[in-house]
């Protein structure tokens, strides 16, 4: 699971992921001041403004365990520093080319607000993974609607009220706009939307599994139209998200099985818990760390970062009766996002073989053997 920056011009970067290895030059010190900021992992997961907390402070927003919950009205804001929306998604052209992609926005609230969005495009045909990255200032719109959220960041948007949502983005050499329609009910994890992260706090968090989408993408300057799945996170709370790494997993099986897994580790690497939740029509299971086993199987090596990612893992669910694995669908899908939360992380498709078959997503943060 894991999941799931302050100018006032706007900044995107857009990379083609390449064999090509190029070096990566030390961040000065100033950065480290900046970092402050913002962020200090990923995405989900970013950092916060520039005061003079502590680290162990950036993202200090507690989840009120008396207080569960409410849909749509948590699909809004709740102006805490750390706070963020994210979808991935499964698309298929009517030429049936395949793709996939991930758009997710941080917000962060501190003595000002900023909003840092990541998002990447997949080629299965050509075995690429294009990304881009943006950080404006200020926060979301959604004072208009106190049941949604709306983040307008030029040629960008996400936008959303109760699982009906609106995902647009243009950074070359790709462009989308889709619609997109929640189709199953919406998944509290862990007691009731909240997730105990350990050392790193608590947070709420709940998913949409299954959001049918339709809509156009734009490649190399050709469009066509395109239907696919979706999934989408909303996550907030008490989240030192420096304090820990980790593993997550959105899997949608073919069977109508949807499954998330968190495996969280420390920042020695040692494996601190799995959490989890397997859903299907008839209600959702919450799974506890016994009831979860994950492996990795093969690795590959960043030559931008050095980091090296599992791209294939074995995941055994005993009580569930599911022994499948994962396999990414372009190994290179790391997302380098040092210019707007200063690290790298693994998110990318993944297709699902063994007793059950299916597709869906991983992202690691700093993953660490």
């Amino acid at each position: 699971m894991d999941a799931h920056v302050h100018k006032t011009k706007k900044k995107v970067k857009v990379r083609v992921q390449t064999k090509k290895a190029f070096k990566i030059k030390a961040m000065p010190i100033i950065a480290g001041i900046v970092a402050l900021l913002f962020f200090g992992g990923v995405v989900f997961f970013a950092k916060a403004v520039l005061t003079i907390k502590p680290a162990a402070d950036w993202q200090e927003a507690k989840a009120n365990t008396e207080a569960k919950i409410q849909l749509p009205k948590d699909d809004a804001a709740h102006h805490t520093p750390m706070e963020w929306w994210y979808y991935n998604g499964h698309l298929k052209t009517a030429s049936g080319k395949r793709y996939s992609f991930h758009y997710t926005v941080f917000l962060v609230s501190g003595l000002s607000n900023h909003t840092v969005s990541h998002l990447s495009l997949a080629d299965h045909q050509l075995q690429k993974n294009y990304t881009a990255e943006k950080r404006t200032a200020g926060g979301s719109s959604d004072a208009a609607n106190p049941n949604g959220f709306e983040f307008n960041q030029s040629d960008w948007l996400m936008s959303g009220a109760n699982g009906l949502d609106h995902l647009k983005a243009n950074a070359e050499p790709f462009a989308f706009d889709l619609k997109l329609a929640a189709s199953r009910a919406p998944i509290l994890h862990g007691d009731k939307g909240i997730i105990s992260m350990k050392n790193a706090g608590d947070s709420y968090y709940y998913s949409r599994s299954r959001l049918d989408v339709v809509g156009t993408l734009n490649i190399h300057n050709s469009t066509e139209a395109v239907t696919g799945i979706a999934w989408f996170d909303h996550q907030w709370g008490d989240l030192r998200t420096t304090a820990i790494t980790w593993n997550w997993f959105s899997l949608m099986l073919d069977d109508g099985s949807d499954i998330m897994i968190y495996q969280f580790y420390d920042n020695a690497g040692n494996q601190l818990m799995n959490i989890g939740t397997l859903t299907k029509d008839s209600g959702s299971v919450a799974l506890s760390d016994s009831d979860i086993h994950l492996s990795p199987l093969e690795n590959w090596v960043s030559k931008r970062s050095g980091v090296t990612y599992p791209v294939q893992w074995q995941l055994d669910l005993p009580t569930q009766h599911v022994s499948v694995t994962t396999k990414a669908v372009v190994n290179d899908s790391e997302q380098d996002a040092r210019l707007t939360t200063y690290n790298v992380y693994w998110e990318g498709a993944v297709n699902v073989a063994g007793s059950h078959t299916g597709q869906g997503f991983v992202e690691m943060n700093k993953f660490k053997h």
